[in-house]
């Protein structure tokens, strides 16, 4: 099984930051991938946004709210397609 975990290095050790469900003593193989910092994220976000893929909300910009009824339409509606597993294997098997 590969999983993919968060991991702080401190003291020459990396240390997972979540509990891990293996035995002791376990041989693993790690690689090492780092994560985006701020100002890589922004440069991403901004190049996203001037490609025209996403759009930036309006800071203040508050979505309507969603009535009961409404939650209970679309789950209905929702259900009527099935899971989204079963569509997308049986789009792929040209179904």
């Amino acid at each position: 099984m590969n999983e993919s975990i968060a991991v702080i290095y401190e003291g020459g050790v990396l240390r997972p930051l979540q509990p891990l469900a293996l035995p002791e003593h376990s041989h693993l193989e790690v690689q090492i991938v780092r994560r985006p910092t701020g100002d890589q994220r922004k440069l991403a976000y901004d190049a996203l946004q001037a490609a025209g893929i996403i759009s930036a909300q309006v800071p203040g910009e508050e979505l309507p709210m969603i009535s009961e009824a409404q939650l209970v339409a679309a789950a209905r509606a929702l259900a009527v397609a099935g899971p989204l597993s079963e569509l997308i294997i049986a789009e792929r098997e040209g179904r």
